[in-house]
């Protein structure tokens, strides 16, 4: 495990170096940091846990937290402080910290709070694993608030609008029961009363593949099924896919299918 030491005192950071390497011999790897703004500058080595002093020169512990949370939110918070005040207390709750130790700090309280924060990053790792077995995404689960902010932000159910899954469920039903009719992602898009580049990111990220691909998909799909009819007229089966150029029809066709349709239709 990776430790980071944020604190102003050298033999507060040397005394806890010593306490966890008694605990622990070999196990770990340290970080120093003596003061807020040397912890913010030091969050890239992406510790996995951080005892960190509330009342630092040049910035404080808490606010350091705060930025330091933007560049490695799997962290592992832990407050150091002489003084227990309830409006630390609050703020500690809001940025997620996992626990705060009084000074001065003793070998016993150290190896509780090791086999604490253990049984944490076990539960995030297994919260992480299938989260994004799921999703295929990463999140962050340092706090619950986090966790939902990301769940909500792949699902698309953010600032009132449904779900993602949801949404791509109703685009697709729209396009097969309209896909003959001249719809795109414009007109798809002001039928759920969305924007186009809304729609498309969002079902891109849900399936993979543009809106656009599926459409051509779709009618394509559908050609080869008239097609199959060895009276039915090319021009006939391109309106009644939705393109009303035959000769787009026929070069989309091609472009997919690797054959004019009406070789596809000698062939077939």
């Amino acid at each position: 495990m990776k430790i980071l030491i944020c604190d102003d005192e050298p033999m507060v950071r040397m005394g806890l170096k010593v306490m966890l390497e008694e605990l622990f011999p070999g196990t770990h790897e340290y970080v120093e940091a003596e003061n807020g703004q040397a912890l913010v500058d030091n969050a890239s080595q992406l510790p996995d846990l951080a005892f960190v002093d509330i009342q630092m020169p040049v910035l404080d512990g808490l606010d350091a937290i705060e930025k330091a949370k933007e560049i490695t939110p799997s962290t592992r918070w832990v407050l150091l402080t002489g003084h227990a005040k309830f409006e630390y207390a609050q703020r500690a709750m809001r940025l997620g910290i996992s626990d705060y130790l009084l000074k001065p700090v003793g070998i016993q309280q150290i190896e509780e709070l090791m086999s604490k924060i253990g049984t944490l990053k076990e539960s995030d790792n297994t919260i992480q694993s299938y989260l994004k077995s799921v999703t295929n995404h990463d999140f962050d689960v340092s706090t619950k608030k986090r966790m939902a902010d990301g769940i909500q932000k792949i699902t698309g159910a953010v600032e009132g609008r449904e779900p993602a899954a949801d949404m791509v469920s109703k685009v697709k039903a729209y396009v097969l029961r309209y896909y003959h009719n001249d719809i795109g992602v414009n007109s798809i898009a002001d039928h759920l009363n969305i924007t186009p580049n809304y729609l498309s990111r969002v079902f891109r990220t849900q399936t993979g593949e543009k809106l656009s691909d599926y459409l051509t998909d779709v009618r394509i799909s559908k050609a080869k099924e008239l097609l199959k009819n060895p009276n039915i007229a090319i021009k006939d089966v391109s309106e009644q896919v939705g393109y009303y150029s035959t000769k787009h029809f026929a070069r989309v066709f091609r472009k997919i299918v690797g054959e004019t349709p009406s070789t596809y239709q000698k062939n077939i």
